[in-house]
């Protein structure tokens, strides 16, 4: 009975860690269908950069930006800041008008370029195996779990 018992809960806690490990893209697949769309995937990443707004006005300075990123960094791998040029750089590319802030559609037109190239295989929604390599090359790979 105790080999039965200590089995079944080695099985629940292997079950449990695979399901955690499992699923990149699991918090951006809103709809469950394993696979994670060009909407869901600007849905999630948007929303992810914009909790850096620290002022809540509808768009991110360079500050903010840098602050959102360095509270990333310490969490490394999967919910890490990206690795990549550095946010001046970053910045200085997204900032579409020069203004000196990130508005929505700025932001959605970087993740746009950004999910063209994580899927390899252009059927317009991200795999399992696409989000982990975007995660290993280091393209801001919040999938399991934003930017």
């Amino acid at each position: 009975m105790k080999t039965i018992s200590l089995a079944a809960v080695l099985l629940v806690l292997s079950a449990g860690a695979a399901l955690a490990q499992a699923a990149p893209g699991a918090r951006m697949d809103a709809n469950g269908d394993d696979k994670v769309t060009l909407s869901e995937f600007k849905t999630a990443r948007v929303t992810m950069m914009m909790r850096a707004d620290a002022n809540k006005d509808a768009r991110l300075s360079k500050a903010e930006l840098e602050a959102g990123r360095a509270a990333m960094a310490p969490r490394g791998g999967e919910g890490g800041a990206p690795k990549g040029p550095g946010t001046g750089m970053m910045f200085g590319m997204m900032d579409a008008n020069k203004d000196g802030f990130l508005t929505r559609p700025e932001i959605e037109k970087m993740l746009e370029r950004r999910f063209g190239r994580i899927d390899v295989n252009g059927d317009g929604s991200l795999s399992a195996s696409e989000l982990a390599a975007m995660r290993t090359a280091g393209m801001g790979g919040r999938g399991g779990g934003v930017h």
